[in-house]
C-alpha cells in the first residue's frame, strides 16, 4: 500500500515540475530595443534580431573623414576646404557584427564616410533618399533602396517587424541654401509584436520646419524622438545647418516626444554646440533627455 502511495506521489511530482517546466518554455520576454551610440549620427538599433545601423561613420583617428569644412567663411561659388576631421572619442567597432540593414539620411561625407563607402558589404541592403541611390549604385553596392517622403518599407523581426517611413529633412531653414546643402530623410520607425509597439522618430539632418512638423505628426507622437544636434554651422556664409538645442526644443514641443535621445554631437570639433546647452535647456521639460555615451546601449521597453 505504502509503495502505490509513492508511486502516486511520484507522479503527481512529475506532472507538476513538468507543468513547471512548460510554463517556463513559454514564458517570454517582453519586447524591447536596445539602441548604442557609436558616435556622431551613427547607431545601431537591435531589436529580435534584426540590427539596423544608421549614417555609418566607421572611421578613426587624426584624420577620420575628410569634408568641406561648413563653419568657415568661404565663397559658395567656389565651396568650402575640404578638411580632414579627427575623431575625439574611441570608436566602439564591436557593435557592428551582423548587421542586416543599413538606413541613411543623406550621403554627405559626415553622415557616410569614406571609411563606411569603403568597408561596408556590398551586398548590404541599404535605404536611402532617392536622390542618392543612383550615387551609392555607382559605388557598387547592390541592394540600393532609393526611398521618397512617405513611402514605408516593412521588415520582419523575429516575432515582429519594423516598419521605417521616410519622412521630410530640411537641411537649412533658409531655402536659398537648399541647392548647395540638398534635402534629405528623416525616418519614422515602428517596432512592433502583437499589441506591443514603439515608435521613433529620428530626424536626419533637418529643423523643425512647418512641414516637416505637419509631415510627423500625422504619424503620431513618438514614444523617442533622436535629434540630429551639435550646432554645424553656425560660422560660415550656409548659417546653420544642423540643430542646436533651441530647434530641438521647437521640435519637442510640436511632438510630444516621451523621451529625446540626442546624438550628432561631441564627436568630431565640426560640431559647435555642446550637449551640455540642450541638457540645461530640458530642465523641467515634459520630455526625459537620455544622454548617454558613445558605446552605450540603451533600452527601450
Amino acid at each position: 500500500m505504502f509503495h502505490k502511495f509513492l508511486q502516486a506521489t511520484a507522479i503527481v511530482l512529475t506532472l507538476v515540475t513538468s507543468a513547471a517546466h512548460a510554463a517556463k518554455d513559454t514564458f517570454t520576454a517582453p519586447p524591447h530595443i536596445d539602441v548604442t551610440w557609436l558616435g556622431g549620427p551613427t547607431l545601431v538599433m537591435a531589436f529580435n534580431g534584426l540590427k539596423i545601423l544608421t549614417d555609418p561613420m566607421l572611421g578613426e583617428g587624426a584624420a577620420a573623414f575628410t569634408m568641406g569644412n561648413p563653419n568657415e567663411m568661404f565663397d559658395l561659388s567656389k565651396g568650402p576646404t575640404v578638411f580632414a576631421y579627427p575623431r575625439l572619442t574611441p570608436f566602439p567597432g564591436a557593435a557592428l557584427e551582423g548587421i542586416n540593414l543599413v538606413v541613411l539620411s543623406h550621403t554627405h561625407e559626415d553622415h557616410f564616410d569614406q571609411a563606411a563607402q569603403a568597408k561596408l558589404d556590398r551586398s548590404m541592403p541599404i535605404i536611402v533618399p532617392a536622390v542618392d541611390s543612383d550615387k551609392l549604385k555607382v559605388m557598387g553596392f547592390k541592394k540600393v533602396d532609393g526611398v521618397q517622403w512617405e513611402t514605408t518599407r516593412t521588415f520582419k523581426a523575429g516575432a515582429g517587424q519594423v516598419a521605417i517611413t521616410a519622412v521630410p529633412a530640411r537641411h537649412t531653414e533658409n531655402p536659398s541654401m537648399e541647392k548647395f546643402l540638398g534635402v534629405g530623410n528623416g525616418y519614422w520607425i515602428k517596432f512592433s509584436q502583437g499589441d506591443w509597439q514603439k515608435t521613433f522618430y529620428w530626424t536626419g539632418d533637418s529643423f523643425p520646419t512647418a512641414d516637416v512638423i505637419e509631415s510627423v505628426k500625422r504619424l503620431g507622437k513618438p514614444d523617442v524622438m533622436i535629434p540630429h544636434v551639435g550646432g554645424v554651422g553656425t560660422t560660415g556664409p550656409l548659417g546653420l545647418v544642423s540643430m542646436g538645442a533651441d530647434q530641438v526644443l521647437i521640435f519637442a514641443a510640436a511632438l510630444s516626444p516621451g523621451k529625446v535621445l540626442p546624438i550628432h554631437h561631441s564627436t568630431y570639433p565640426l560640431y559647435l554646440e555642446p550637449i551640455s546647452r540642450l541638457a540645461e535647456k530640458s530642465l523641467g521639460k515634459p520630455y526625459g533627455l537620455d544622454l548617454i555615451s558613445v558605446g552605450t546601449t540603451v533600452r527601450y521597453r
